[in-house]
């Protein structure tokens, strides 16, 4: 096949072959009917978040007018849908306000037990209502003494088993105004209790007392929806500058799906390649590529996923895995602005489940063709101090062969030719709470990685193995945070397979980077009706690599960073955010600047209309700044030396990659039932980095003293190669609708579509083959559903149309460009499961199938036009919950 010039190899099946036809169909059907089940159990329970979020709304709206028992429940509904502190907060409070106080004080106790920030001053607040409690029923046993008999008046002696006289109770009956634990509904009042306004017996001044004593409720939005990602602060997308997606817990959990890339597909705008079972590469609104470099990942905002060396994540290699992921926050556009040069395209922000939340559980699973998945965690608090530890294993197998077991005429790199990736991890994190505010976590991870990826130029098929460490401390308070990053990577690497005779490049990799940030926030008013919020900060980052691929005298770099944004608001209705930072360039030995700016305009509290402007660039990777390596050609005893540095230029340096982008979005919560939001942009990307033609060695050259025999290889040079910078300059227009609809409790549905639009710009002299590198349609839907009997599950569809991918192939020529056609394709996934208690645990079994329609209609899609054929996956689970 034409798109795939390594298909010579690819001449056998594994014993990871795809499913048969009709056991893939009878799972489907099985699928099918156990969401039909579903459907018709009874009914289900909402979305967690907006479910919740509608019950706390109407609750606090309650007890405002002064309806209580109503309030009180609607707050304990949003409280069983998604447990917080501060539902639980305004429960005991609002029954202080109603006079329930042992209601009140019940609440209180489970309030300081969540162990929450301000514990000692709920603990204080606990105590004085105690004791007012306790005064309120030494009030009531002296007003309810029998009064004294006179003469004629029955005696207690008197009366005959089962008389009763006024006044007299029976054992179990209560006096008016006692109580007994179980006899009051949430809300209720019996006689003895007192409302706000009773003025009887002195009981206004007791209970302005008490309202005293409990201070003012938290009627914050406690669910409402916040992103950090955008402005490296709280807030709601609403104000945020930036388009951006949130992937919850629940989709999450919903989907089923582990690998953290497939999870990104949803996002609208995205671009999410599979090219071997190892190997995923992930853009924004274009330009993807094999080791992708244009989307900084990072997890809780603090550690940076990529990897120096060459730009990209190795999202296999993470110590994480998505059992401990509480969000995923996306940032679609670029964010050079705050974060600096590999914010490209876009921001992924992984944020975990903070130490001391949660359960502790296990999870596991195994599928076809060898897949394997475990996972286990604890997560505790002793007082301030909380702590998550987890450890976990993976293993993917490749979709298809790359070479048929027995070959004599190829040498390989290991001998298991059917692991796509394997991941042995372990994670532990820990967070102390101080006085004020002030909180201090560390924490470390490790994993040890092999994976099979495709790599620049001539590697279409290559093995990495990674030891992957890193150790991180954070210091925060109300205005400031420190933090300081520390990560270690060793690595061996090699192409997979080659014919005898031919090297197959092995090296050694070695990556320490130490990354230190101070950041400093604060709201202030100047003049009188502007308020601002300030956000500064300074980074340092050290990078120290060394790498067989790259020249001797690799320099150590020296990063640093200043950033700066003022979000200005003019009343409710208006903000503008101003952003800006500064990066000092090791490689250029010069500062890169990289402003935005972003107007907002609020017709509502839940609608927002924005327009924004931004520059960003990426810089060159250490194999692009420092790469010093022979290629063997395929004439016998010749080769090219591929290098950053130009013998016979040596003033050549590469430019970084550049993005001006605009755009215009509109964003409507108005409503608990769906949201919408539509989004216009436009690039300009110009000086994208790319492997460079050869260069022949020419008699110049050799009289210079360059070129003739290689002592080190034994093979005599013939030309150069490297890196350039791409003449061509790429307009993309674009635009993206999504919608989340949540029509009855317990089913959600999504829906988005992106539009891509690109055209080259070729100045004078300049000449660049045609490269789409992203489809112009794609489309993403999906349908979640959750019951009261624990049956739930997610079924997604996604589509992307066809597109033409340009690649530089090895010839016998030299290394070329060639243009691929690439077909459209689509994705059908799906998870049933159910939730069922184990004693006081809870336990729960699933079924996840990932493209359930390859195969079954036309081929299995191909999404690089060297990639393996991405075929059909099923994987069963069984998770534990304690």
């Amino acid at each position: 096949m034409s798109s795939e010039p390594s298909s010579a190899h690819r001449d056998a099946p594994s014993s990871s072959t795809e499913p048969r036809r009709t056991r893939s169909t009878r799972a489907l059907v099985a699928l099918a009917l156990a969401f039909a089940t579903a459907l018709a159990a009874g009914p289900a329970m909402a979305d967690a978040r907006t479910e919740a979020r509608r019950h706390f709304r109407a609750g606090m709206e309650l007890i405002s007018k002064g309806n209580y028992p109503e309030g009180i429940k609607e707050l304990e509904r949003a409280q069983e849908i998604l447990p917080h502190p501060n539902v639980l907060f305004n429960i005991a409070r609002a029954h202080a306000e109603a006079g329930n106080l042992e209601q009140a004080i019940n609440a209180y106790k489970q309030y300081v037990a969540s162990d929450p920030p301000d514990r000692a001053e709920a603990a204080q607040v606990l105590k004085q209502l105690e004791e007012k409690l306790a005064l309120q029923r030494a009030e009531q046993t002296k007003n309810t003494e029998p009064p004294k008999t006179n003469e004629g008046d029955t005696k207690p002696s008197d009366a005959k088993p089962g008389d009763t006289t006024p006044g007299d109770t029976k054992p179990g009956d209560t006096k008016p105004g006692d109580t007994k634990p179980g006899d009051t509904k949430l809300g209720d009042t019996k006689p003895g209790d007192t409302k706000p306004g009773d003025t009887t017996s002195g009981d206004g001044q007791a209970q302005a007392d008490v309202n005293k004593i409990v201070g003012k409720a938290r009627d914050e939005d406690v669910y409402r929806e916040t992103v950090i990602t955008a402005s490296r602060g709280a807030q709601s997308p609403l104000d945020s500058p930036n388009s951006t997606t949130i992937i919850t817990r629940q989709d999450i959990r919903l989907s089923g799906i582990t690998r953290i890339p497939e999870l990104l597909r949803r996002v609208p705008g995205m671009d999410v390649m599979q090219i071997t079972g190892g190997d995923t590469n992930v853009s924004m609104r274009g330009f993807n590529s094999r080791l992708a470099n244009k989307l900084l990942v990072l997890i809780n905002g603090q550690r940076p996923a990529y990897l120096d060396i060459l730009g990209a994540t190795f999202w296999e290699t993470l110590s994480i895995d998505v059992d401990q992921i509480e969000r995923i926050e996306v940032v679609r556009g670029p964010g050079s602005a705050l974060y600096g040069a590999n914010a490209f395209a876009g921001v992924v922000n992984i944020i975990t489940i903070a130490p001391g939340e949660g359960r502790t559980g296990f999870r596991v699973g195994y599928g076809d063709s060898g897949q394997g998945y475990g996972s286990a965690w604890a997560t505790g608090r002793d007082g301030d101090l909380g702590y998550r530890a987890s450890v976990g294993y993976t293993r993917y197998s490749r979709w298809t062969r790359e070479v048929q077991d027995g070959r004599k005429d190829i040498v390989v790199f290991d001998p298991n030719q059917n692991l796509g990736a394997e991941n042995l991890r372990v994670d532990i994190r820990l967070a102390q709470r101080f006085k004020n505010n002030r909180e201090l976590q560390i924490g470390g991870g490790f994993a040890r990685s092999d994976i099979d990826v495709y790599g620049i130029g001539p590697f279409n098929d290559y093995r990495a193995r990674f030891d992957n460490s890193d150790i991180t401390a954070l210091f925060k308070t109300e205005n400031f945070s420190a933090r300081v990053f520390y990560a270690r990577v060793a690595a061996q690497t090699s192409s997979n397979h080659d014919y005898y005779g031919h090297t197959l490049f092995p090296s050694q990799a070695n990556q320490n980077v130490v990354d230190a940030e101070l950041n400093f926030f604060k709201d202030v008013t100047w003049p009188k009706s502007v308020e601002h919020s300030l956000r500064a900060g300074a980074a340092y980052r050290l990078k120290s690599i060394t790498w067989t691929y790259l020249q001797d005298d690799t320099p150590i770099e020296n990063w640093g960073s200043l950033f700066l944004q003022d979000t200005l608001h003019f009343g409710k209705s208006v903000q503008l955010v101003v952003s800006g930072r500064a990066d000092y360039v090791p490689y250029l030995g010069t500062v890169k600047v990289s402003p935005r700016g972003s107007l907002i305009f609020k017709p509502t509290d839940l609608q927002s209309i924005r327009v924004s402007g931004s520059t960003a660039f990426r810089n060159t990777t250490f194999l692009e700044s420092y790469l010093d390596l022979p290629i063997q050609l395929q004439l016998p005893g010749v080769e090219l030396i591929s290098a950053s540095q130009r013998y016979e230029d040596t003033a050549f340096r590469l430019r970084p990659e550049s993005i001006i982008t605009a755009e215009a979005s509109y964003l409507n919560q108005m409503s608990d039932r769906f949201e919408f939001e539509a989004t216009a942009y436009y690039n300009r990307i110009s000086d994208l980095i790319a492997l460079a033609g050869e260069r022949p060695l020419t008699l110049a050259n050799r009289a210079d003293g360059l070129g003739g025999l290689n002592p080190e290889t034994g093979r005599y040079t013939v030309g150069f190669g490297g890196w350039l910078n791409r003449c061509d300059i790429q307009n993309v227009f674009g635009g993206e609708v999504g919608t989340r609809l949540y029509p009855i409790e317990g089913l959600d549905i999504f829906a988005n579509y992106a539009l891509n639009i690109s055209s080259q710009e070729l100045p004078d002299g300049c000449s660049a083959p045609t490269d789409q590198r992203t489809s112009r349609h794609k489309i993403n839907a999906g349908v979640q559903l959750r019951t009261k009997p624990g049956i739930d599950g997610e079924i997604t569809f996604h589509y992307q149309s066809a597109q033409t991918w340009a690649e530089q192939v090895a010839t016998l020529s030299g290394i070329q460009v060639q243009t691929f056609d690439i077909p459209g394709y689509a994705l059908l996934n799906g998870r049933v499961g159910w939730r069922f208690p184990i004693a006081s645990t809870t336990g729960e079994v699933s079924l996840v199938v990932y493209n359930a329609l390859g195969g079954l209609v036309d081929e299995a899609p191909q999404m690089h036009p060297f990639g393996n054929r991405v075929g059909r996956r099923i994987m069963g689970f069984f998770q534990h919950t304690l």
